[in-house]
């Protein structure tokens, strides 16, 4: 089955990835100035096995940064902190089964 691309779509589509390319290298230069090397590394490490994690950090360095609450760069040591502080606000989900027991249950 053949779908007409409508052209309007398709270059809005284009705008938008344009800017989700502008932004990641906007991201990564801020990182760049902000980060010690090793914690850059850190990061990318990091990045491997946990990447929503390190984007929740990654984003708020950025902001930090934009709003001129940075000081100096951030070292790897301030980094794991940054990593553990996501982690503990990470709420556990819960699940309980409870199961109804019918009149058939009792025959077993």
């Amino acid at each position: 089955m053949n779908q007409q691309v409508d052209p309007q779509q398709m270059e809005k589509l284009q705008k938008q990835q344009e800017q989700r390319e502008q932004m990641e290298e906007m991201k990564k230069t801020i990182l760049a100035q902000i980060l010690t090397p090793e914690a850059k590394q850190r990061l990318a490490n990091v990045k491997l096995v946990k990447q929503e994690k390190v984007e929740k950090i990654e984003i708020q360095l950025c902001t930090l940064a934009q709003q001129g609450k940075l000081q100096k760069q951030i070292t790897e040591a301030e980094l794991i902190q940054m990593l553990e502080g996501v982690e503990a606000k990470r709420q556990e989900t819960k699940i309980t089964f409870k199961r109804r027991k019918f009149s058939s249950d009792d025959d077993d």
